[in-house]
Formats: structure tokens, sequence, C-alpha cells
């Protein structure tokens, strides 16, 4: 009998966007408080933008809040009929039948480091020489300007129709995709012969 489930592959661009913002944003919300707590005290500043100070502190816990929510809520998972890409506030379904082609690709190939930002190449510096699984369909579920809103745009490939998912493991999940794309197949085909019988 075929799994129900695959196993969840966490989406390592989003654990390392924790790492990144994280102690930035927990420096600011003490930052901002104080400035807050000392605002009356400075005699330039108008007493009711004293609220404004906070502004900082409540953005950061919101940044903070999503952050810490990404790294745990964006995974992709193989489900009998489909995969499954989860992001914190956007779940994305991707039928097998859209998935062209599944092929290993070096992370620097797929997205060329000597064209991003001098930051961008930093932070991504961990994964320039890592193996992602590229993930080629036919056609998106949605419109690409939809899935950049919600996605990361390393999640999504640049040159292809189709994602890239960097993962700890991309051979188990490549196993694993292809694996149940066969089932899938293999249901639609005794499905089809069952239908074209009767």
């Amino acid at each position: 009998m075929a799994r129900k489930r695959g196993d969840r592959y966490r989406l390592l661009l989003y654990e390392r966007m924790w790492q990144r913002w994280a102690w930035t944003c927990i420096l600011i919300v003490p930052a901002a408080v104080i400035l807050w707590w000392f605002v009356p005290r400075i005699p330039i500043i108008y007493t009711p933008f004293r609220a404004l100070a906070l502004i900082p502190a409540l953005v950061s816990l919101v940044i903070l809040a999503y952050a810490y929510l990404a790294r745990r809520l964006a995974w992709v998972q193989c489900r009998p009929n489909h995969l499954h890409i989860q992001m914190p506030f956007c779940p994305l379904v991707v039928s097998y039948g859209r998935i062209k082609s599944v092929r290993p690709k070096a992370f620097a190939q797929v997205f060329d480091p000597a064209a991003e930002r001098a930051a961008r190449r930093r932070w991504l510096r961990p994964y320039w020489g890592r193996t992602v699984l590229m993930v080629e369909l036919s056609k998106y579920p949605f419109s690409k300007t939809w899935l950049r809103l919600w996605f990361s745009p390393y999640l999504l490939a640049p040159d292809v129709t189709g994602f890239v998912f960097l993962v700890e493991d991309w051979m188990a999940l490549s196993r694993q995709l292809d694996e149940f794309r066969t089932a899938w197949m293999m249901r639609r085909t005794e499905q089809w012969r069952a239908q074209s019988k009767t």
C-alpha cells in the first residue's frame, strides 16, 4: 500500500531569514521602548509624538514573528495526488500532472552569484555550493506575479517555469517525488483503463 504522505522538507532559505533578522529585531524592540521612555525628557520632541517611538518596536515584533513562523512553516511535502508547498500564509498545491521534469542543479548555476547585490551574495554564501532540486512545470497553478508576492524569489526558477527547492536532503526529496509521481501515474492509468472497459 502506498504511503499517504511523504516527509516534510524544510526550505532552508526561510531558516536563513530567521538567522538574518532575529537579533536585529530583538535589539530594536528594547531600543524603541527606551526611546519611548525618554521622549518626555527630551524638550525638542513634542509629547503627543511619544507613541511614534513605539512604531519601530511594533514593526520589529511583526518581522520577528513572521521570520519565526516562516522557518517553522515553510516546507515542501509529497502527497498522493499533488506536491504541497507550505508557506507561512500561503499554501500551494501543485498537481503531479503539471510536473515536466525534476533534476538536481547547483544553487550557483540557478542563481548567478555575480548578478546578485553584495548584501544578498553574503547572505546566501552558505548556499552557493549546495545542490537544489529543480521542479520544472508546464504551467504555474497561479500567475507568477501572485507567487512572487508570497514566495521567496529564490523559490521560483528564474529561467524556466518551475520551483527551486533548497532543502537539507535533496536526494530524499527527489526519490519521494519520483515515488509519489509514479504511483499517481499508475493510479491514473488504472482508472483510465477501468473507465474504457465500461
